[in-house]
């Protein structure tokens, strides 16, 4: 995955901490699911002992198809832990 969508996508969760139109939330959930779940994928794929766990756990998270409704300070805590995670781990799944 290259290293540009690493860091758009960690600033959209960076974004989510505001009040948004609910379109961004649904866009964001697609966008960070699939890069969950790509950095999922490559991490197992390296069998990298934990990360690819954590980044499954976000990928159903923030899964768009079967939503988890959560209240919006739980989504705020998720979604700067999110971003946090993604900036500091990207050379695990930048190519």
């Amino acid at each position: 995955m290259p290293v540009l969508v690493i860091y758009i996508t960690a600033a959209l969760l960076f974004a989510a901490i505001f009040p948004l139109p609910e379109i961004f939330y649904t866009y964001l959930k697609i966008v960070a699911g699939g890069t969950f779940a790509w950095g999922a994928y490559t991490n197992f794929l390296k069998k990298t002992p934990i990360l690819p766990w954590i980044y499954a756990l976000f990928a159903v998270i923030f899964n768009p198809v079967m939503e988890i409704s959560l209240a919006r300070p739980v989504w705020i805590g998720f979604d700067l832990v999110a971003g946090t995670m993604l900036l500091l781990t990207r050379r695990h799944i930048a190519e």
